[in-house]
């Protein structure tokens, strides 16, 4: 096969395409930084409330105290839990809105540069078509003259 430049209709089509994917990488990228920084929280939040339970455990002076301490181990970080549930849902509705924000910006240029190498294909298509039939024509004509 022959080498032939890429139409710049083509390379225009793939470099919005490939800033396309690469905003949408970044933003992808930074919500789950936000999420690994959710889940860090989550582990602290945790460690220091397992800490404080022990802590009351130790502390504990008479039954009572002790059965407290106790009882609070039996549901071990639901307040953590639960604010890190409301929070990973803040992260992904942020997520999604940066995401489709991203694709609505690029949408309009990446339907115009799609229908620009669609008409650059089409019309190369007929170019190619037109000089195929300009051949084809001329060998007819040649052979015809040989028999």
């Amino acid at each position: 096969m022959f080498a032939q430049p890429i139409p710049p209709a083509i390379k225009s089509h793939i470099d919005i395409q490939i800033t396309l994917y690469t905003d949408l990488t970044r933003r992808t990228l930074e919500a789950l930084q936000s999420l690994s920084e959710l889940n860090l929280q989550l582990g602290r939040d945790l460690i220091a409330e397992f800490g404080a339970n022990i802590q009351r455990v130790m502390a504990s002076k008479d039954a009572a105290q002790l059965g407290s301490a106790v009882g609070a181990q039996l549901t071990p970080g639901w307040g953590a839990l639960q604010n890190y549930q409301q929070h990973l849902v803040e992260v992904l509705s942020r997520a999604n809105s940066s995401l489709a924000q991203t694709a609505a910006t690029h949408m309009p240029a990446v339907r115009r540069a799609a229908t620009d190498a669609a008409e650059e294909i089409m019309h190369q298509a007929s170019e190619q078509t037109a000089r195929t039939a300009e051949q084809m024509s001329k060998y007819q004509m040649a052979s015809e003259l040989r028999h």
